[in-house]
């Protein structure tokens, strides 16, 4: 059933609400904007916008104004084409300083821009932006990105989820272009942004002179197009932005079927492309939301369709339209020739920190730091360093590191939770299952374990000096429908540096799918040297075993049947990154 619909009384009331907003309106491009930082002659047919209104916030007294020249001067535009949307940031500084400037982590108190869009039917609901890396907040979205010195000639960067952006500096005049995909951005019902509709936007550009006072949350000097803070900034709550129309769209053309190809998967980690027909052909917004469910095997997919065994059995694959028809389709798919892996299994999203977004920040993870409680995690070498600078007596969770919303463990059957956890210092760190703010942070799994806390699933444990696995039991006994799942490791029980790397979560009964059973356990051999230049030396504790490389990507290198115990690997023709050894059911990494 198509979602075609009017809500006449509703459609009044946001008019009325909305008429003392600043608009816009977005011309589509002629020709594509190249991402450079440099204004094309394809913005020529864009509008002009001013960012000149101060933040003032909603606590007294107001911050100071940003120094970003008269009306006129700092100003947007924005095109859109097939694709996305390329927006172009024009500021007229007294001075460029950013954060790494001052050597400051607070990249939000220096000088930088960011860009919001609110892509809900009904857009006053109180939200605000988040970060891209989250998937956005239930159709908000905040694009940030962070001055990098060695890429302020323009040099565009792109983020693993597509968006691209690129800052061109003329100190003190500064200029911001981005690119962002539409199909980054649906609403809050998972549908794809309606090119038709209106749309909430702003742009707040935060500025500091070297010779401000040491900023804060109250002093931070900001310039918007629309929403001056009255209520929330815009990372907070969007009411107050501003609104957006697409010149040139046309009517909207929903799709009315789907039709999926099937096949077979025969190989050990083979891949099958899904194929869909959509029909109409001519509909407008053509992605497809792609999902596989297990039957009696196990699958992984991607968002193209493209189907990669794990488990021998059958799996479902089911593709979904996200243009608001609500219209999918399934295919059955037979795989076999699997030998699963715990880590192909492991329900944790980059648990060996090996993925890492444009900052050398790991995918899937993200947290919070209390002010003076720490420094922002790092990773080295693939694994998480995280420094703790102020300790708490009673309270451990000022330094907070997380997986949020990213994985879904099942309810009442049993799990292993196993990874490795070491610090500079003897010392007790916790880790905890917990629900949202609004489910009480509820620990909505059962422990036995004799460090869970009241027999559920928060455990607060010693750790040494000697990276250690740590293995801990549960059973997800109290999982709502509005359960956001969520494991957090949390570190201000003393100071230091705490590190963390392989965390594992697998069901008991996927982990007897898996060859011999077996669990990961720690090093029984060596590499060296690490990093690696030209070649790599493996030091056995046993002949006859069989030794592999892979890259990050879990493909394989090379492989040998070491009949001794040490073997050496030349890698000279290897590029540089983070590659893993595999001995048996032990993996090792080293960097290139």
């Amino acid at each position: 059933m198509k979602r075609i619909f009017t809500l006449l009384v509703l459609a009044v009331i946001m008019t009325a609400a909305y008429a003392q907003k600043p608009e816009g309106v977005v011309m589509k491009a002629e020709t594509k904007p190249v991402i450079d930082g440099v204004r094309d002659a394809a913005y020529d047919v864009a509008n002009k916008y001013n960012i000149d209104q101060p933040f003032v916030g909603n606590t007294a007294p107001a911050p100071a104004p940003a120094t970003i020249g008269a009306p006129g001067e700092s100003t947007w535009e924005m095109l859109w084409d097939a694709d996305g949307f390329y927006v172009f940031i024009t500021v007229k500084d007294d001075e460029w300083y950013p954060a790494y400037a001052a050597g400051a982590a607070n990249h939000w108190e220096y000088d930088k821009v960011e860009i919001y869009f609110d892509v809900n039917y009904v857009l006053e609901d109180g939200l605000g932006g988040s970060s891209e890396n989250k998937g956005g907040n239930q159709g908000h979205y905040q694009f940030a990105p962070v001055p990098v010195q060695a890429k302020i000639d323009g040099t565009p960067t792109t983020a693993t989820s597509g968006w691209v952006w690129a800052y061109k500096v003329e100190n003190p005049t500064w200029t911001c272009e981005f690119f962002v995909p539409f199909s980054l951005m649906t609403d809050k019902e998972g549908v794809a942004m309606d090119r038709s509709g209106i749309l909430g936007f702003d742009v707040t550009v935060c500025d500091k002179e070297s010779s401000d006072p040491t900023p804060s949350s109250s002093n931070r000097k900001r310039a918007v197009w629309a929403n001056t803070g009255l209520v929330n900034e815009s990372y907070s709550n969007m009411d107050a932005c501003g609104l957006i129309t697409l010149d040139g769209v046309g009517d909207k053309v929903y799709i009315d079927a789907i039709t999926l190809t099937g096949g077979t998967i025969t190989e050990d980690n083979g891949t099958l492309q899904i194929v869909a027909t959509i029909d109409p052909p001519d509909a407008t917004e053509q992605t497809l939301r792609w999902s596989v469910e297990s039957v009696t095997g196990k699958a992984t997919i991607d968002q193209t369709g493209l189907l990669t065994g794990v488990a021998d059995g059958v799996v479902k694959v089911k593709a979904e339209a996200v243009d608001g028809s609500y219209v999918d389709a399934e295919v059955e798919v037979t795989i076999s020739g699997q030998i699963p892996t715990v880590w192909e299994l492991n329900l944790i999203k980059n648990g060996l920190f090996d993925q890492l977004n444009e900052n050398g920040q790991p995918l899937f993870w993200g947290g919070w730091v209390d002010g003076v409680y720490g420094q922002p995690w790092t990773v080295i070498d693939g694994y998480v360093v995280c420094q703790v600078d102020t300790a708490h007596s009673t309270e451990n969770w000022h330094y907070q590191f997380n997986q949020t919303g990213q994985f879904t463990a099942l309810p009442d059957i049993p799990y292993i939770l196993k990874f490795v956890a070491w610090a500079d210092r003897d010392r007790n760190i916790c880790v905890d299952f917990e629900d949202t703010g609004a489910n009480n942070y509820n620990r909505y799994g059962a422990s036995g374990d004799e460090h869970a806390t009241n027999g559920r699933s928060e455990w607060t444990f010693p750790v040494t000096t000697t990276p250690t696995w740590y293995t801990f039991h549960v059973t997800f006994d109290q999982i709502i429908p509005t359960t956001v799942q969520k494991i957090q490791f949390m570190l201000t029980q003393a100071v230091g540096t705490v590190f963390l790397d392989s965390i594992l979560l697998i069901s008991e009964a996927d982990l007897a799918l898996t060859t011999s059973a077996a669990m990961p356990e720690m090093a029984s051999f060596k590499v060296y040297p690490n990093p690696a230049v030209r070649n790599l030396t493996v030091e056995l504790n046993a002949p006859n075993t069989r030794v592999t490389i892979y890259n990050s990507l879990g493909v394989k290198m090379e492989e040998a049947l070491v009949p001794g115990t040490r073997h050496t690997f030349d890698v000279s023709s290897y590029t540089k990154g983070l590659y893993f050894v595999k001995a048996g059911n032990v993996v090792v990494k080293f960097l290139k």
